[in-house]
């Protein structure tokens, strides 16, 4: 290195001279530029904070060789050196594209060498202006020339020292320093395996080169142990997490808890792990599910913990109800051997709690002393947490599925029931209506007027009684889905409604007879309904049942039947002036056995009217539904799909 030098003085000194004249030039034309910028953003800074002092900042460069002014967003001079020029436009002075660069960018330089110009320019903060230095190049110019002499003068006397110098520097400190500036690279940029030779240092450099190394190997063991600890965190996160789903989607625990057992057990990589539920009543911890051949021994051998059992681990947690960890149960006191588990070195329990009661204890056990740390007490406790409240949602399910059970056999003896009492009292009440027609019409001989008003109290009874008696059959059929319409094709609808209105005549008039003032009857049907499919007999007992109740219901007023077509579907309407339904019976009605209120004079019935109405109508494909208003009366509607003959 050093004879490299020595022959490099012998290089003719012009050329020297030269070269170091055109590097001279270049870094003295970038200080000059560098310079403008920071005068630039120096002023902007200060500008800044005293915007009402922008002459300040361009009068001080007055008797130079260099000029200053801001300019405004508009391209105006809001100050300048030269005070004539405030208020014109600098596009005068300067290109277009030298204006954009002033407003591109917070700050920068210009070399405008074909004006003579080295232009340095800042934003100014909050007031959309800019600083602008411009240095005459040619005064640039001058100071390089003088320079260049003074070197050239100087250079031919140093020039050989310098070179001898330079390269002993070189050889003792650059290239180490390099050497360790490569290294750090190598570090700062994640390769953490890199290496150095500290042979090749010495003195200071080598303890600089020693020092590093260390550093490094100590950052490389924190990284490592980071990213270990980081990778078994995100491992127990992801079966806390994988439980989690778990628990949500199964609520039986013949499925749910062995299964969560074996992902817990896989997830942490432990030796044994297992549940027990607490029974209250016995005082007893039952093993629930165990991992392994082992979990399923001891399952079969029903083993469990009394809650009082000492020493037991499993039992202590559950009296305290606090979490118990032994790192070494060779070294403990409450650690309970057990024969199918010979290679435990470590235990953990977490009581299994919901709101402070008691659910069970999640025991884990590893082959590895010191297995649980202190980092995984929470995500093992959480663990417990979700295991109780999936076990108590289980149970709970259990309970409701066994409640419906009952109660779904409970609903089908009733209805068989009532569908075979109904059936044995229809036959002989048939009977009975039959011999009194008889009776009535003198069959069996003349009957006295008395006699006569007897038999057809009687008689209206009988046939209350068979009414109700079908509906009883009705509301089975409908609860055991055995109801079967029988459709007919191209039924006159506007017939069957006549029919009705005839049938519910008799019951108007006997009302009329009881009331001062008589109820209006109003009709508003469409009299062209298309013919439609649909099951005749069942359409008038709906709409019958509605006209029965609004008679019946009805002291004053009106009652108005209401039958339109209204797109693809008829709708019916059944309103009354009577006292109205109250907003909370308005869905209830619809029960079996519920009415109305109470207190309603006129309510004989069993309450199944309306259940059985709005099943007819459903099982159409249509619905039916209530208004009503306490004091102004109530509207059932119900509606019925159109369903023309089919070709």
């Amino acid at each position: 290195m050093i004879a490299w030098f020595l022959l490099l003085a012998l290089i003719p000194l012009g050329a020297v001279v030269i070269f170091v004249q055109r590097q001279v030039n270049q870094t003295v034309l970038e200080v000059e530029l560098q310079a403008a910028v920071r005068e630039a953003r120096l002023h902007a800074a200060e500008s800044a904070y005293h915007p009402n002092a922008f002459e300040q900042h361009t009068q001080i460069y007055e008797g130079t060789n260099e000029v200053a002014f801001i300019l405004g967003a508009d391209g105006t001079y809001l100050a300048h050196t030269d005070p004539k020029k405030i208020g014109s436009r600098a596009e005068n002075d300067f290109a277009t594209e030298t204006l954009q660069s002033f407003f591109s960018d917070n700050s920068g330089s210009i070399d405008n060498t074909e004006a003579g110009q080295i232009i340095g320019y800042a934003a100014i903060p909050g007031q959309n202006s800019v600083m602008v230095i411009v240095k005459d190049n040619q005064a640039v110019q001058n100071t390089l020339n003088s320079l260049s002499r003074s070197i050239f003068l100087q250079l031919s006397v140093i020039l050989l020292i310098t070179s001898i110098v330079s390269g002993v520097a070189i050889l003792a400190v650059i290239n180490p320093l390099r050497q360790l500036a490569n290294y750090a690279d190598r570090i700062g940029s994640g390769d953490l395996d890199a290496t150095i030779d500290q042979d090749d240092f010495e003195g200071e450099i080598a303890v600089l080169a020693d020092s590093l190394t260390s550093m490094t190997a100590r950052l490389r063991d924190l990284i490592n142990n980071l990213e270990s600890k980081v990778n078994e965190r995100t491992r127990d996160l992801a079966v806390a997490s994988d439980v989690s789903r778990q628990i949500t989607s199964v609520l039986d625990l013949d499925v749910l808890l062995p299964e969560l057992v074996d992902k817990t057990r896989q997830g942490f990589n432990l030796y044994y792990v297992v549940v027990f539920l607490y029974d209250q009543q016995a005082e007893e911890l039952l093993l629930e599910a165990g991992t392994g051949m082992e979990g399923m021994l001891m399952k079969s051998e029903a083993k469990c913990f009394p809650i009082s059992a000492r020493p037991s681990l499993v039992a202590q947690v559950a009296r305290d109800r606090k979490a118990e960890i032994i790192n070494d149960t060779a070294q403990s006191t409450i650690y309970l051997s057990n024969p199918h588990l010979p290679d435990t070195r470590a235990e953990a329990a977490f009581p299994m709690l919901v709101s402070d009661e008691l659910v069970g204890v999640l025991d884990l056990q590893s082959e590895i002393v010191g297995r649980f740390q202190e980092s995984e007490t929470q995500i093992f406790s959480t663990l417990a947490e979700q295991i109780a409240i999936a076990v108590r949602n289980a149970q709970l399910y259990r309970q409701q599925e066994h409640v419906a059970h009952e109660l779904k056999r409970t609903d089908l003896m009733k209805s068989q029931f009532l569908a075979s009492m109904s059936h044995e009292l229809r036959t002989p009440l048939n009977s009975i209506i039959n011999f009194t027609q008889l009776i009535a019409m003198g069959v069996a001989g003349p009957v006295t007027d008395e006699q006569l008003t007897m038999l057809n109290t009687s008689l209206s009874s009988s046939r209350h009684l068979l009414q109700l008696i079908n509906d009883v059959l009705d509301i089975s059929k409908i609860q055991a889905g055995k109801l079967s319409l029988y459709i007919e094709e191209d039924v006159n609808l506007n017939d069957e409604i006549k029919a009705v209105v005839d049938m519910a005549e008799p019951l108007l008039q006997k009302q009329n007879a009881t009331l001062e003032q008589p109820i209006r009857f109003i009709q508003d049907i469409d009299h062209d309904l298309p013919l439609t499919a649909c099951d005749r007999r069942r359409f008038r007992q709906v709409l019958l049942n509605l006209l029965s109740n609004a008679i019946k219901f009805t002291d004053k007023g009106s009652i108005t039947l209401s039958a339109k077509m209204k797109g693809e579907e008829f709708i019916f309407a059944v309103m009354d002036t009577g006292p109205g339904i109250p907003q909370v019976m308005q869905t209830r009605i619809f029960e079996p056995f519920v009415q109305a209120t109470d207190d309603i004079k006129h309510t004989q019935g069993t309450g199944l009217g309306l259940p059985i109405s709005r099943s007819l109508v459903e099982a159409h494909g249509g619905d039916l539904w209530v208004e009503s208003k306490m004091g102004e009366g109530t509207t059932f509607f119900f509606t019925l799909p159109y369903l023309p003959k089919t070709k």
